[in-house]
């Protein structure tokens, strides 16, 4: 609802809570405001994929539809509080095995004890026996976060500077199945990003205007390898997902800026409904992008343990290994751990190791989705943290 990736995640993770990942992992907005986009990452938000919260008012109202899903999604994130989301959700279809996913149109309404808020609606298409696959949406951001700095030494203090972040965003994009699993697509990311201290005190500053305001476009080149037997609850299957972003004053950018990711996930079945789940992400900036583009560590998927946004720098990686414990039809336990680093280069790594690990629990709304509400506990090298919101952090 996991960078601000601005937002792919409570859009379509509440679908629009991830528009994110199959699952978290397809933010389309990759713009970390404070790790709004790791907000879904760190209770924030993915627009991206469907990472859905199941349907109570089916098991409520018999007549409600099933596949019609509305529903409060409650959270917890270090960087925002405690957080309510209002999301709907309509699939188009359902996962059965060997087949395409289904297709979702989505909205969501987020708000934070800190002030912040978010809207917006979107939708994800699954076209031609899953030939070709479209994403689209928009929303509106209003986040307050803190900003610990760059670089990973530094940060040691817990030092920060609170920060207010507008941000009205859109974005669309375009895959097509080139060979079996394998998709190849184009896209484009724009908005614009108002950014300033958060300083207490009443009118403008006598001197100066402290708000830095960029326009924000980007060509997007996203390929996946998804072979996972399901979108939302796989026990079996990888799912590769690369993204290149190009901001470029030529297509409307205020800065020129290339940012790289990729996410490789493996889930491999244990007994008869157990999963072992693997992640590795390694994320890289370059060009003259501004702080809230460099890539954060932390949040509720790389890794768990941490705020996101605490360590930032041009480059990072992170490696984690999940077990998920199918206890019984509603409830599943989890156990984890995990390391990584952000560093200014690659000669940089090796320098300042990031551990965490933690144990969850899972309590399953949807059956025909297999969506479930997620209580998280994790130890990082500072503390322990508290993540609660909706679905499998990968």
């Amino acid at each position: 609802m996991k960078r601000f990736r601005i937002l792919t995640g409570l859009l379509l993770c509440l679908p629009v809570c991830s528009l994110a990942q199959g699952g978290p992992d397809d933010a389309e907005f990759d713009l970390s405001v404070g790790g709004v986009a790791e907000m879904t990452a760190d209770g924030g938000f993915e627009l991206g994929d469907v990472d859905f919260a199941g349907n109570p008012a089916h098991d409520i109202l018999g007549w409600w539809p099933e596949d019609l899903i509305l529903a409060p999604i409650p959270g917890y994130s270090p960087q925002l509080g405690w957080t309510l989301a209002l999301g709907g959700g309509y699939f188009l279809g359902e996962q059965v095995e060997g087949g395409a996913p289904p297709s979702l149109l989505s909205g969501f309404g987020f708000i934070a004890d800190n002030g912040s808020i978010a809207y917006g609606a979107g939708g994800k298409f699954n076209l031609a026996e899953d030939r070709v696959r479209l994403l689209a949406g928009a929303a509106y951001m209003d986040i307050r976060y803190r900003f610990y700095g760059i670089g990973s030494g530094g940060n040691e203090g817990g030092l920060s500077l609170d920060v207010l972040q507008e941000a009205p965003m859109y974005f669309g994009s375009a895959s097509y199945r080139v060979w079996r699993r394998l998709f190849a697509g184009l896209g484009f990311l724009g908005g614009n990003v108002k950014t300033r201290p958060r300083i207490m005190f009443d009118g403008p500053l006598p001197f100066f205007d402290p708000t830095l305001d960029l326009d924000i476009a980007a060509i997007t080149v996203p390929i996946r390898w998804d072979s996972r037997d399901h979108e939302q609850f796989p026990r079996n299957g990888w799912y590769v997902n690369g993204r290149t972003m190009l901001f470029r004053e030529s297509v409307g950018s205020d800065f020129d800026a290339e940012t790289f990711e990729l996410g490789v996930n493996r889930y491999l079945p244990v007994r008869e409904e157990d999963v072992i789940a693997l992640r590795a992400y390694v994320r890289s900036t370059s060009g003259d992008a501004p702080f809230f583009l460099l890539s954060t560590f932390g949040g509720s998927k790389d890794l768990r343990g941490y705020p996101a946004g605490r360590y930032r720098d041009r480059m990072m990686y992170a490696m984690q290994g999940e077990y998920r414990w199918h206890v019984g039809d509603r409830w599943i336990l989890t156990g984890f751990a995990g390391f990584g680093e952000v560093a200014n280069d690659f000669s940089d790594f090796g320098d300042n190791f990031l551990p965490a690990t933690g144990i969850g629990m899972r309590f399953v709304l949807s059956q025909k989705h297999r969506i479930s509400l997620s209580a998280d506990l994790a130890t990082g090298k500072e503390g322990t943290e508290f993540y609660f919101g909706v679905g499998e952090a990968f």
